[in-house]
């Protein structure tokens, strides 16, 4: 009886301890990106334009307006957060999307059927540095349609980013379709 309880005892242990991550293997994370790091561009360009003045011109449902606003390295976060949420490295998208170089531009398509929210991401790329990125987005269901296009541009004199635009619809059933564009020009 003591030895069929130390073998299940031993069993047990055997069973648990195989469940953990042994040192050197994949912990479900991606070690080299499949697709361009756009989230990675914009958690390295936020600390350049911390503290830097933006004008800020917005329009919702065609009544426009303009401001100058300075922003921390948390408020920017939360202005670019459309480039954080249209990063396609994920494992779930991982062969999602075509890729192809065309003269100096990287192109990543999502394939027919694949089911993503991001349609497309463009990266112009001169001497090694993303000159600019834009993405397009889309999703639609029975009651809903949202388009979504945003684009990041660089001032590679300045080593930062010098614009960027985001701009979305949302279309609900039997509602008129929203529409907002913010370009933030940085200073």
């Amino acid at each position: 009886m003591r030895i069929k309880l130390v073998a299940v005892l031993f069993l047990l242990i055997g069973v648990l301890s195989s469940c953990t991550n042994i040192s050197g293997e994949s912990s479900g994370e991606m070690d080299v990106l499949p697709y361009y790091d756009l989230k990675g561009l914009v958690e390295q360009e936020i600390p350049k334009l911390d503290g830097k003045t933006v004008t800020l011109t917005s329009r919702v449902n065609g009544v426009q307006e303009i401001s100058e606003k300075t922003f921390t390295s948390d408020q920017w976060k939360d202005e670019l957060g459309a480039f954080f949420e249209a990063d396609i490295n994920k494992p779930s998208l991982i062969d999602s999307y075509t890729t192809e170089l065309q003269k100096d531009m990287l192109i990543h398509r999502a394939k027919p059927g694949a089911k993503t929210t991001i349609k497309e991401i463009i990266v112009r790329i001169v001497d090694d540095r993303p000159i600019w990125v834009t993405f397009k987005g889309s999703s639609e269901s029975m009651f809903y349609t949202s388009f979504i296009n945003g684009g990041i541009y660089m001032n590679n004199r300045e080593d930062r980013i010098d614009h960027f635009e985001i701009e979305s619809t949302q279309k609900i059933w039997f509602l008129k379709p929203n529409n907002m564009k913010i370009q933030g020009a940085v200073k």
